[in-house]
């Protein structure tokens, strides 16, 4: 069976060289979808020896789904420029019943190793059958895949190495929060003072209190505040919006 792994990229000259060092002779093909990077990504893609198609970014789920539909591979492997395959995955992990795998994902902030909070296990489905999978299209951020068939998992993880910097984490959160708000205003959803006051705390309290976050010190807090600020941007955007 032929794996492909899709990465989605755009100006990701800093991450993609070591993504793409931990794909080398694990998978059949590499593709590389790029969304119209200033910078040197596409040529380091190319020298690397990933196949590399541009398309203009709109959202993830339309990115992500157009790198499905363009692999070559039986199977896909649906990995990030700031995650690595890590060495226990391995080829004999595919084929079975079932049509898709959950990865969990070892999230590392600043040099910590994310334990708590939400953020371990982590398991998103990554590793799918091509003709039984497809992404939905209403879920432009945190993309979704729907799965024709069953879903098994896997222990092997993803090592995901999330922000190199505070404004580079609440610069990615406030542009998943604007697009979450826009995709819910489309679909019809409102948002009252309730939404901005109580979402974002909640979101802080459940990450930091009831997942444990504090376990993981001044990252666990500093991760659970990204996670309520990127709520309270998406709910006051869709307020606003309202």
């Amino acid at each position: 069976m032929r794996l492909s792994a899709t990465v989605i990229a755009q100006d990701e000259e800093r991450d993609l060289p070591d993504c793409l060092a931990s794909l080398r002779g694990f998978c059949d093909e590499v593709l590389v979808v790029d969304g119209g990077s200033r910078d040197r990504t596409r040529e380091i893609a190319r020298a690397a020896g990933a196949r590399v198609l541009e398309r203009p970014f709109d959202d993830f789920a339309r990115q992500h789904e157009f790198a499905r539909t363009e692999a070559r591979g039986e199977w896909v492997l649906s990995i990030d420029a700031d995650e690595r395959a890590s060495l226990e995955l391995t080829r004999a992990e595919l084929g079975g019943a079932h049509a898709a795998y959950s990865l969990p994902f070892k999230n590392h902030y600043r040099g910590v190793w994310m334990r708590h909070g939400g953020f371990w296990p982590d398991r998103h489905v990554r590793l799918f059958r091509r003709d039984a999978c497809r992404y939905d299209l209403s879920r432009p951020v945190h993309e979704k895949l729907l799965v024709d068939g069953s879903i098994g998992d896997l222990d092997s993880p993803i090592l995901h190495y999330t922000y190199a910097s505070l404004d580079d984490c609440l610069g990615k959160m406030g542009r998943y929060g604007e697009r979450a708000a826009l995709a819910l205003h489309a679909a019809g959803r409102r948002a009252g003072a309730w939404d901005v006051a109580a979402r974002p705390l909640w979101r802080f309290l459940r990450s930091y209190f009831f997942q444990l976050g504090f376990l993981d010190g001044p990252a666990g807090a500093a991760m659970a505040w990204g996670k309520a600020f990127e709520a309270w941007v998406k709910y006051a955007r869709l307020w606003e919006l309202s």
